[in-house]
């Protein structure tokens, strides 16, 4: 009989191009565990420890800090090293009072950028889907995995779409704000030849469909580009309503 399930290891020639590590240095490396984000598109929790910010030298050192509960993510304690780590997740010290944002930055892909302390309190999250639940009530599935149900009365107040973004409250995920994907509102992009690059929609393509329209974006230093529609995360009306960009926090 063959072995079922998937594998529990990772070789380094395919790791995702957002993991800043050696592809050769030697075979394997940290898998993910299953988590709020994909695969391809997460760090996971030693690599951020030991390879970016290098406070750890070893596995076991990584091991003693997260059992320590010295890291929150989006204001929880994590102790797993595989967890894995995506788009706009908070990252927290609070011994040494540092705090770190992950974003997309322009050919190296997820990066940390450091934040202020009141910013570790909200988050930005996009909405990928809506349920209707029994009863009425609305489900909103999250990017980052999350799942809000809204009250009857709360989605007939304020209509929801997809690829829209809500602001949350952190970590009880309260609903704080909602930016629509629109021309006029600010956008970073998250996928293809302009990821890590933010700007202001200019105009949205009316043909096609969900997955092949386009829009086009102009960045603050007036340089204008073409993405694909579904790319685009929606940060803010017209500026970022947290911070999207700055130097890298981490060491490489």
């Amino acid at each position: 009989m063959t072995k079922g399930g998937g594998k529990r290891h990772l070789k380094r020639f395919v790791v995702s191009k957002h993991i800043p590590i050696e592809k050769k240095a030697n075979t394997y490396t940290v898998k993910p565990s299953p988590g709020p984000h994909a695969a391809h598109e997460c760090i996971p929790m030693a690599i951020m420890l030991r390879d970016m910010f290098r406070v750890a030298r070893n596995m076991s050192e990584v091991k003693r800090i997260l059992v320590e509960r010295n890291v929150l993510i989006d204001g929880k304690i994590k102790t797993n090293r595989k967890y894995p780590l995506g788009f706009m997740d908070v990252i927290s010290f609070p011994k040494i009072k540092e705090h770190y944002r992950l974003v997309y930055t322009p050919k190296k892909g997820l990066r940390t950028i450091p934040i202020k302390e009141d910013e570790t309190k909200v988050k930005l999250c996009q909405i990928k889907n809506k349920t209707t639940l029994k009863g009425g009530l609305t489900q909103l599935n999250l990017h980052d995995g999350r799942n809000i149900i809204l009250q009857k009365s709360e989605s007939d107040s304020v209509p929801y779409h997809t690829h829209d973004t809500v602001k949350i409250s952190l970590p009880d995920q309260k609903i704080l704000e909602k930016y629509e994907l629109k021309i006029g509102n600010y956008g970073i992009v998250t996928s293809g030849r302009w990821m890590g690059k933010h700007g202001t929609i200019e105009e949205i393509s009316s043909h096609g469909t969900q997955k092949t329209k386009t829009a086009t974006i102009k960045t603050p230093d007036g340089e204008i580009f073409v993405t694909l529609f579904r790319y685009i995360f929606i940060v803010g009306n017209d500026t970022p309503s947290v911070t999207i960009a700055g130097n890298e926090g981490d060491k490489k």
